[in-house]
């Protein structure tokens, strides 16, 4: 049995019911792996002997991590996490031999959960970028058809995910970075409503619209992991069929035709399974601009420092610039404008029409090729 190409939630029944050893899955993620990361590069960081050590004192001491929810499961963190003792470059030059002294929160509470790290996965540099590119660790690239990208910012986890190298991961999401590559590979990925993730470091409350979140092969899966996260794992209860609402292009931009056309497939087969399906969306027009100043700003807090540093690409020092520059006046107004977006978003879900869910293409465009 290839252990490697199951759901998570079978991984974990197989491994909690004595069906299979951490041992023996480590061992197929890690022969999935080395099949295709020649090409694909979703994990340029591994630590395989760790992982090894970690999954053989599982098997042999029953009572190591005995409560853990995803005991033995395989993982990565992305290369935005510090990790303590491992290289983490948020690919970037300017921290290409970087190595944390301890643990991102949510590194933490991963180790925590009993899952065997086997390294880092790719990100576009900062984390900034709808591809996964960067001068330190190289291109990820779609395990579908390798001429195209994996998407980004999270897209060496949905690449790994793909390939069947790891059970679960992590990403994280500003404007798509965990939606976006898992469309792009054919795995799921799930953001959560910011803040309700407890294992984030703190920061202000101005740069709250990026998140972390959970990514897997299946709806279960990234489930199992968000309610682990949350602490929560009634969140795997099923629920009556809901009241979704479907917007093709939110309130009129873009969409590719072939885009359009596959998620009206899925949106089809929601109705006909019962579900009550009709066109709506929120006014979302001209909230660009708060999200833009709030962008910058929230790049600024970060990476103040690098705002004039030459080794880091254009892009990213133009978004920090973008926030230096801001004036109080543009950083109050641009915070008003998010609260107020945010009734508007909940009001759709909580007003009058109270929708449970809305559904909408995560990306205007399909997989695009590599360097576009």
């Amino acid at each position: 049995m290839d252990l490697a190409g199951l759901p998570a939630t079978e991984q974990r029944t197989l491994l909690e019911t004595g069906q299979a050893s951490c041992r023996e899955l480590l061992a197929d993620c890690r022969t999935h792996a080395e099949l295709t990361e020649p090409v694909v590069n979703a994990i340029p960081t591994v630590d395989w002997e760790g992982a090894e050590d970690l999954a053989g004192r599982l098997d042999n001491d029953s009572a190591l991590l005995a409560d853990a929810p995803l005991r033995g499961l395989v993982t990565a963190f992305k290369d935005l996490l510090p990790t303590a003792g491992m290289r983490t470059t948020f690919g970037s030059l300017a921290y290409a031999d970087h190595v944390p002294g301890k643990d991102h929160p949510l590194v933490t509470a991963i180790r925590a959960s009993g899952m065997v790290s086997v390294g880092k996965t790719n990100t576009p540099e900062l984390g900034s970028g709808s591809q996964t590119f960067n001068p330190v660790l190289g291109t990820t690239r779609n395990p579908w058809d390798p001429t195209r990208t994996s998407g980004g910012s999270s897209g060496g986890a949905a690449a790994a995910l793909a390939c069947g190298s790891l059970s679960l991961a992590d990403g994280s999401d500003l404007g798509g970075s965990l939606r976006n590559p898992a469309s792009f590979c054919g795995v799921v990925g799930f953001r959560p409503s910011s803040g309700s993730i407890p294992h984030e470091e703190p920061r202000p409350s101005v740069i709250r619209m990026s998140t972390v979140g959970p990514m897997g092969r299946t709806v279960g899966d990234v489930a199992l992991f968000h309610g682990v996260l949350v602490g929560d794992l009634d969140l795997l209860t099923p629920v009556d069929p809901p009241r979704v609402a479907y917007s093709p292009d939110l309130g009129g931009l873009p969409v590719d035709p072939e885009v359009r056309r596959v998620t009206e497939v899925a949106v089809n087969a929601l109705a006909d399974a019962g579900w009550r399906v009709d066109e709506a969306e929120p006014d979302l027009s001209a909230s660009d601009k708060p999200f833009d100043v709030l962008r910058g700003l929230s790049y600024w807090l970060s990476w103040a420092h690098l705002v004039d540093d030459e080794r880091i690409k254009q892009s990213c020092r133009y978004e920090i610039g973008v926030g230096r520059d801001l004036s109080e006046e543009d950083r109050v107004s641009a915070v008003a404008e998010e609260e107020r977006y945010r009734s508007l978003w909940a009001d759709f879900f909580t007003g009058s029409e109270s929708f449970d869910l809305l559904l909408a293409p995560v990306s205007q465009v399909p997989p695009f090729p590599v360097g576009w």
